[in-house]
C-alpha cells in the first residue's frame, strides 16, 4: 500500500507566492469576500471569549479583533473556508480550501483546476481522498497525533497557545490588521473590515502564505468529516 500522509497535501498548499510581493497583498476582489454569517459568529462568541482566556495562559489581550476567531479555533469545532493562489508547474492558479474540524477529527479539502483532494483524519486513521477519481487511500502507518509544522496556518492559525504574542495593530490597503508572533516563531497577520476577518497571512523567514477568508463558522459539519460511501478503495 502506498504511503499517504497529511503533510503531503499541506506542503502542496504551502507553496508561497513570490508574485504577491513583500506585503503579501492579494487581489481586492478575493479579499472582499466574506459571508454575513461570519460577523454573527464573531458577535455571538465574543461574549464568551473572556472565559476561554481564563482557561489558557497567553499574552494575547482579549480585546483584540482576532480574539473571537482564536476562540473558534481553540474550540476545535469549526468550518473555515478560504481562497488562495498557488504556483503549479505551468501557472498561478486559484484554489479553494475548506477545513472542517470536530475534536480530533478533521478534513482538509483543496479544489481547483485539475485537483480536488481531501486529507481526512477520522477515528485516529488517516486517509487521502481523490474526489475527481473517486478513490480512497488509507495510510495505516500515519500517526494523526503528529501534526506537521506546516499544518498550523491550514488547520488552525495560532490561537491562544503559550507564546503567542500580540505585536501591534496597523492600517493597510483599507484593512485594520493585527500582528502576532506565533509560538513557532512565525509572524501572523490578521486583516479585518470592521470586526470581520478577511485575510490571514503568515510569514516564516522570507516565505509568505496568504488565505483570503470566505467564512469561519463554529457550527459542526459532520457531513464534511466522513468517508464517501461510493468511492473505490485503493489497495
Amino acid at each position: 500500500m502506498r504511503r499517504i500522509a497529511l503533510i503531503g497535501t499541506l506542503t502542496a498548499i504551502a507553496v508561497f507566492l513570490a508574485a504577491c510581493g513583500q506585503d503579501g497583498a492579494a487581489s481586492d476582489e478575493s479579499s472582499s469576500i466574506a459571508a454575513s454569517s461570519q460577523i454573527e459568529v464573531v458577535e455571538s462568541i465574543a461574549g464568551s471569549s473572556s472565559e476561554a482566556s481564563a482557561e489558557t495562559e497567553s499574552s494575547i489581550d482579549s480585546t483584540r479583533l482576532a480574539e473571537p476567531y482564536f476562540a473558534i479555533f481553540a474550540g476545535r469545532q469549526y468550518v473555515a473556508q478560504y481562497n488562495y493562489r498557488q504556483f503549479t508547474s505551468e501557472a498561478l492558479e486559484d484554489r479553494a480550501l475548506t477545513v472542517a474540524v470536530s475534536g480530533a477529527d478533521q478534513a482538509i479539502r483543496v479544489s481547483g483546476e485539475g485537483t480536488d483532494t481531501t486529507s481526512l483524519i477520522l477515528d485516529g486513521q488517516a486517509y487521502e481522498i481523490d474526489n475527481l477519481n473517486r478513490t480512497i487511500d488509507r495510510n495505516e502507518n500515519a500517526d494523526p497525533a503528529e501534526t506537521p509544522e506546516d499544518a498550523g496556518i491550514i488547520a488552525a492559525p495560532p490561537f491562544k497557545d503559550i507564546g503567542s504574542t500580540y505585536v501591534g495593530t496597523w492600517e493597510e490597503l483599507g484593512f485594520t490588521y493585527e500582528e502576532y508572533y506565533a509560538a513557532n516563531g512565525d509572524r501572523m497577520f490578521y486583516y479585518f473590515e470592521g470586526t470581520a476577518l478577511k485575510r490571514i497571512r503568515s510569514a516564516s523567514g522570507e516565505n509568505e502564505f496568504i488565505l483570503d477568508v470566505i467564512e469561519i463558522s463554529d457550527k459542526a459539519a459532520p457531513e464534511l468529516i466522513a468517508l464517501p460511501e461510493d468511492y473505490e478503495w485503493l489497495p
